[in-house]
């Protein structure tokens, strides 16, 4: 990915001058200008790292993108004759996208519908100014933006909604929207895409729905590979997401060009190592040239030097693990990661199937159940518990069972003030099209894909990578992709013993059955548990910073006293809402 930014300013000194201001910070490359607009990229480090950046001249309008995979020039132009808010919805893949529309002297900024690019904007001076990072704006500001305690109360909360900014004078483009700027300043968002709850697919046979989800995810995954591509690297664990990938893109390459595996190895957490998967599928698909990072050794067991934070959030880590990354795939001559990221979104389904089986007279499904239990030897009573007997009592009552117990109605840490909570409880939870009761599998996805923390992981790779010219992607996180999990029956996605089940039923046979019917999912609770016992002394130093506290957001004293626990205790474990504290702390600490 390139970092593009633009402006736009009905005064041509003023933009003249924000924009030489901005030379001097940063080396900038001036793709398209305009009496009243200018677009340009700014800040990769490798040579040619513009590359995939493609412009586009109409009659009507000039149009800048960077993309892997350009839109057709006819789509292009009758899409911005139909409606020019919504270009994105002709270009595939992750993108960024700027379009200045000559009859209406406005600028459309767009990006992917689900998030891998970002776009925030602001005025300074008198010019809109959009940019791929909160940094690139914030330099420009003749003082430093305010920090916005919404959204640091949900980072605190551990429930991060990546339509905030963590500033006040900026703003972030939310997921499905473009954004139009008029030259005066004025500002509108247009949402072009989002997940339509009444949209339903029935197909006749469970290998209908197989066949079709395939065809998605091939095209998909055929999107983020450039016809240039010689060597492609495919970041590949153990797990049904990243080995999906990487089989996918090995069977469009080769044998003319080659997938290289890239694979993590843990030598201090045995309950994270997928060596075994690993091997079985660098020997399945015969991947040559295969790449081995360990990434809890040495230097990598020092929490803070390892998660450096950036500017524009805190889950954004600039890793050295990552640069080490990124040379390795220079080394290997090429200039493309493929990931596994947003699998569990799309193809994970969600246990509340199960209760809406049930509803709806599928008595079989206590039975899939109860066999499924066995098969992952989980206990009976709770899993009956919780998806048969709670979801079908009144809400009242089980809220008079938490307060009887003496829990809280929310969920929100209790390191919290009663000012953060009520933020949170006001900013986190995003407007959600599905009915809660009567749609509860397609509520509960909603809400974890607008707000997923995968989000960290996408951009935090991204940030490291286009400094060295790589372009991170995530096939997974397609629009087509969403549009169909959402609209089948959620019995396709979760079944029995497997979360997943129409991606393995598509993958059947492609990946090896010791990974393709897997039914144990491995979690990094025990590495990063470990990894905060070893670092406890710099890490609760890091906690007793007091500036959170004096925002009116944080308990120090209640958040040390969870922290303590944490690395007393037998167990190497941490909760992601104490992570997310840690990580919140950091940044104030790094950049404020």
């Amino acid at each position: 990915m390139t970092a593009m930014f633009a402006m736009v300013a009905s005064d041509h000194h003023s933009l003249r001058e924000v924009f030489e201001k901005a030379s001097k910070l940063v080396p900038l490359n001036l793709l398209w200008q305009h009496s009243r607009c200018v677009v340009g990229c700014y800040g990769n480090k490798a040579p040619g790292a513009a590359r995939d950046v493609s412009q586009f001249s109409f009659a009507a309008a000039n149009v800048v993108i960077s993309s892997c995979q350009p839109p057709e020039n006819a789509a292009l132009s009758q899409q911005i004759s139909d409606n020019p808010a919504a270009l994105s919805r002709c270009i595939k893949g992750a993108h960024s996208a700027f379009c200045w529309v000559e009859t209406t002297g406005q600028l459309i900024a767009s990006r992917d519908p689900l998030n891998q690019h970002c776009l925030y904007y602001a005025t300074i001076s008198g010019v809109s100014v959009i940019s791929s990072e909160a940094s690139f704006i914030a330099r420009l500001m003749p003082v430093q933006p305010e920090l916005n305690p919404a959204a640091l109360a949900c980072w605190l909360a551990g429930t991060p909604n990546p339509a905030l900014s963590l500033y006040q004078q900026i703003q972030t483009l939310p997921l499905g929207c473009s954004l139009t700027v008029e030259s005066n300043g004025d500002t509108r968002l247009t949402s072009f895409w989002d997940i339509d709850p009444g949209f339903e697919i029935s197909l006749n046979t469970d290998n209908d729905y197989r066949e079709q989800f395939a065809e998605l995810l091939n095209e998909a995954v055929a999107s983020h590979i450039a016809p240039t591509d010689e060597v492609v690297v495919s970041q590949m664990s153990g797990g049904m997401d990243s080995t999906s990938v990487t089989a996918l893109a090995h069977r469009m390459l080769s044998p003319e060009r080659k997938v290289r595996a890239l694979s993590h190895l843990y030598s201090h957490s045995a309950s994270c190592d997928e060596s075994d998967n690993i091997k079985a599928m660098y020997q399945h698909l015969n991947l040559p040239d295969p790449i081995q990072v360990t990434v809890d050794a040495g230097a990598h067991r020092d929490f803070l030097s390892l998660y450096p934070t950036d500017f524009d959030s805190p889950g954004t880590v600039l890793s050295p693990r990552y640069h080490q990354e990124c040379e390795m795939i220079q080394a290997a001559g090429s200039h493309r990661l493929l990931t596994g990221n947003g699998g569990d979104e799309m193809c994970w389904g969600h246990a509340s199937a199960y209760t809406q089986r049930l509803k709806q007279g599928e008595l079989a499904v206590v039975a899939e159940v109860l066999k499924a239990c066995k098969q992952t030897q989980m206990k009976h009573w709770p899993v009956l518990r919780s998806l048969f007997l709670k979801p079908l009592m009144p809400q009242w009552l089980i809220n008079l069972g938490r307060q009887l117990k003496g829990h809280k109605l929310g969920d929100e840490p209790h390191w919290l003030t009663a000012q953060a909570t009520e933020l949170c409880r006001a900013t986190g939870v995003v407007e959600n099209p599905f009915h809660p009761r009567r749609q509860p599998v397609g509520h509960a996805r909603y809400q974890a894909l607008k707000t997923t923390s995968t989000f960290n992981s996408l951009r935090s790779y991204q940030k490291v990578a286009w400094q060295y010219g790589i372009e991170v992607a995530h096939p997974f996180f397609d629009h087509r992709i969403a549009e169909f999990s959402f609209a089948i029956p959620p019995k396709q996605l979760i079944r029995g013993a497997y979360p997943k089940w129409l991606l393995r039923s598509a993958m059947d046979k492609i990946l090896p059955d010791s990974v393709c019917w897997d039914v144990q999912k491995v979690i990094f609770d025990n590495h990063f548990g470990q990894l905060v016992k070893d670092n406890a002394k710099p890490l609760r130093e890091l906690l007793c910073d007091t500036r959170l506290q004096e925002m009116g957001l944080l308990d120090n004293a209640k958040l040390l006293d969870a922290f303590d626990k944490t690395v007393s205790g037998s167990v190497a474990h941490v909760h992601v809402d104490l992570l997310y504290a840690i990580l919140t702390q950091r940044w104030i600490q790094q950049h404020h």
